[in-house]
């Protein structure tokens, strides 16, 4: 019974999240402009602001632990945290929040940086539906977004206009 009030509250979760409008003031992010302003906690307890990122381009994720595709993106993340300049900073939407998105990092190996949101914040970001991609330049200006899945070689490249 447990496991079913689980998966019962994960799927109005990701309903909401599928089913939120995009208010008609707030449109989709436009190349060259800048991300709104955020400051948010690591899971262990640091606080890190939008400003703490300036200097390289950023990798901006929006997840759930609950979410497939979100799950699914993890090694693309990974290698670009390995292999890349860009800073990969994501940003967990769980409605428990660390208590949820611990001990799944554990279990995933998770070594980039991960922050507590809300959907406050990502209502914010003009999100809708997760998992929710931004690549930003050195002074966090949108270089490209992607909701739903996307690939490690459409990141690459995106990565290296940001650096251009």
């Amino acid at each position: 019974m447990h496991s079913i009030n689980k998966t019962l509250a994960g799927l109005a979760s990701a309903l909401f999240l599928l089913s939120a409008c995009r208010p008609a003031s707030n449109p989709d992010f436009q190349v060259g402009e800048p991300i709104p302003d955020f400051t948010l906690s690591t899971l262990d307890g640091q606080v890190v602001s939008s400003s703490n990122l300036l200097g390289n381009p950023v990798v901006l994720n929006f997840w759930a632990t609950w979410c497939g595709p979100c799950v699914k993106e993890i090694p693309t993340l990974k290698t670009l945290a390995k292999d890349s300049d860009a800073q990969v900073v994501t940003i967990a939407i769980d409605d428990n929040g660390a208590a949820a998105v611990k001990p799944f990092v554990d279990k995933h190996d998770i070594e980039y940086t991960v922050l507590l949101g809300d959907s406050a914040l990502f209502k914010r970001f003009n999100g809708w539906a997760i998992p929710y991609t931004l690549v930003l330049d050195s002074s966090l200006q949108v270089v490209s977004f992607h909701r739903g899945y996307v690939s490690l070689r459409t990141l690459e490249r995106e990565l290296r206009r940001a650096e251009s």
